[in-house]
């Protein structure tokens, strides 16, 4: 089953020259305003991943941070720092840009991110992010239902869980385009970009018919922009003033 799921996404997805994944997608929105002398942050950076956002070499320093001691072992990154985003271990104005990835969603405080994200940036630094959208009926599901229900169910069926399988709850605090904005232009922040976008259904992939029925909701979503506030995906890129 899973092999001809697999052959399902290569048809529609990986094998169409104008397809672009989402992680390609988050990646070029940071190097919209990336330069090789920049300083940049990864915010909950964690162990690293394969495949995940990686400008080492293309900046002219790479920190991550992550409060949990994972971050050792990162090695996308050039320095790892053990720290909370909620009081972050640097000084004021340190960093060009920073970004993070599938990180929002975990944010108890947001707000409080937020003020110490624009504290460590510098004037006209940017914060970008990737996350997903609460009015999304993935995240829709994800928030009124457990976290040892998302685990639970991402064990025996890989992809089924909203959140992948993530180990760290997830609390959706700063997850519609609306609580973006409200958030972070509180903290002094000005909105450069805020998108959504609906990816492939990785999430479907437990099943032909779910996988298929999650194609159609995707090129639904995709193609009619009424519909944009329901698409999964957050990019936001904002600027500080």
């Amino acid at each position: 089953m899973r092999r001809e799921i697999q052959k399902w996404k290569e048809h529609l997805y990986d094998g169409q020259p104008r397809w672009v994944d989402g992680t390609t997608q988050f990646a070029s929105l940071i190097r919209k305003h990336l330069r090789s002398d920049m300083r940049l942050l990864d915010l909950g950076a964690g162990a690293g991943k394969p495949g995940a956002v990686n400008f080492s070499g293309e900046a002219g320093l790479v920190v991550g941070v992550d409060p949990d001691w994972a971050i050792s072992g990162n090695r996308q990154v050039d320095w790892q720092v053990l720290g909370a985003a909620e009081s972050l271990p640097f000084q004021a104005e340190s960093f060009a840009l920073v970004f993070a990835d599938w990180v929002v969603e975990h944010l108890t405080n947001p707000a409080l991110v937020a003020f110490e994200v624009c504290r460590v940036l510098k004037p006209g630094g940017f914060f970008v992010f990737l996350t997903g959208n609460l009015l999304h009926y993935s995240y829709t599901i994800a928030a009124c239902t457990p976290h040892w229900f998302h685990r639970l169910v991402a064990n025996p069926v890989r992809g089924l869980a909203c959140d992948g399988g993530d180990p760290h709850p997830t609390y959706y605090r700063m997850n519609t385009r609306q609580t973006v904005r409200r958030v972070l232009i509180q903290a002094g922040f000005f909105e450069e970009e805020l998108l959504t976008v609906e990816t492939e259904p990785s999430y479907l992939m437990f099943s032909v018919p779910s996988f298929l029925l999650g194609v159609a909701y995707e090129r639904l979503v995709n193609r009619l922009p009424l519909l944009s506030g329901w698409r999964a995906c957050l990019f936001g890129c904002f600027r500080k003033g």
